[in-house]
């Protein structure tokens, strides 16, 4: 090969690898290419690392003209581009620090743009990147999952070992064609259908404490808003009593007793629900971490939003398999 086709080939490859960190980095092109060939792969590399380069060639330029010659600095990074026996070997490091940065920043961006756009969706930022940029390639699975984890509902997901679980999807990983796919919930119970009628056994079923809890504890904090809106209250009203006239301070006065007897009532059952998170923590603070399962996607037959006693009111459950206040008491796990 010839010397300048050496050199074109030297200068093409930190330029591709700019490119290639940068789309692997950033989730926008990421996702995208992750389904692409191989030669469409190659050229938005190229054309992307071709931009960056472009961006960190202007940049060294700008910073060598601007160093003073006999300075330190300049001294070292001439000693440091020599050193390198690469042509412009120290800006195409350059170029590839900057693809990762860019990168990086790009993401931060989508983050800033997700808080703006969905402040109240629970998924990572890479989720929703991935549910704007390849709606071609969302399952009917995926879309049933983003509305569980979006409106925080229950969901019935049944196993191909015709086990039945029943809880909160509290995060989706890999892509669901992929082998590794996995989903991580909350269990609320489970119970067993029968292997020839495919009815659910309801002497299987299955009660677990880790949902009534996290429901528990989510209700304690809202109770500790409401708390402290209602003493603020009680407050303001005593003393706009105290600086008006009547009959506007027996008005306020009157607003008192009944803010009272409501603040009491939020108070003991917050004291309740304290009472009953304490047996299961010392500090009365419930990790759901501890209580998740998780279940591959390969395992999973189908999936269904699940409404409190929706199967028992709509579904024949068959002779001997209804529920019935006479059935024996659910056993109750922890998780």
């Amino acid at each position: 090969m010839s010397e300048g086709g050496d050199t074109s080939l030297v200068g093409i490859l930190p330029l591709l690898a700019a490119g290639f960190i940068f789309n692997n980095i950033y989730y926008a092109t990421k996702f995208r290419l992750s389904k692409a060939d191989g030669q469409r792969l190659f050229f938005s590399c190229v054309i992307t690392g071709f931009v960056i380069g472009v961006i960190a060639f202007l940049a060294c330029f700008a910073v060598r003209t601007l160093i003073p010659p006999h300075s330190f600095l300049r001294s070292t990074l001439d000693w440091m581009h020599k050193s390198v026996p690469v042509p412009y070997g120290l800006t195409f490091i350059a170029t590839m620090l900057l693809a990762y940065m860019l990168g990086h920043a790009g993401n931060v961006v989508l983050w800033l743009r997700k808080r703006r756009k969905a402040p109240k969706d629970k998924r990572r930022v890479s989720v929703w990147v991935y549910w704007r940029t390849m709606p071609e390639y969302i399952t009917a699975m995926d879309d049933l999952f983003r509305r569980a984890l979006t409106e925080d509902a229950l969901v019935l997901i049944c196993l191909k070992s015709r086990k039945v679980y029943c809880g909160l999807i509290t995060e989706t990983r890999g892509d669901h064609d992929s082998a590794i796919a996995h989903v991580q919930f909350l269990p609320s119970f489970s119970i067993t259908r029968d292997k020839d009628t495919l009815l659910f056994d309801w002497n299987t079923k299955t009660e677990y404490r880790a949902y009534s809890l996290k429901r528990a504890s989510e209700r304690r904090k809202s109770l500790d808003a409401v708390i402290t809106k209602i003493k603020e209250l009680i407050n303001a009203a005593q003393n706009l009593a105290a600086v008006s006239q009547p009959p506007l301070a027996n008005h306020y006065r009157d607003l008192v007793a009944p803010l009272q007897q409501q603040l009491a009532a939020q108070e003991q059952e917050h004291a309740s629900l304290s009472k009953v998170l304490s047996s299961y923590s010392h500090s009365g603070e419930i990790s759901i971490s501890e209580w998740v399962k998780v279940i591959p996607v390969t395992e999973i037959e189908s999936v269904s939003i699940y409404m409190d006693d929706d199967h028992a009111k709509w579904f024949d459950h068959g002779i001997g398999t209804t529920p019935n206040s006479s059935a024996a008491p659910p056993q109750m796990h922890a998780g």
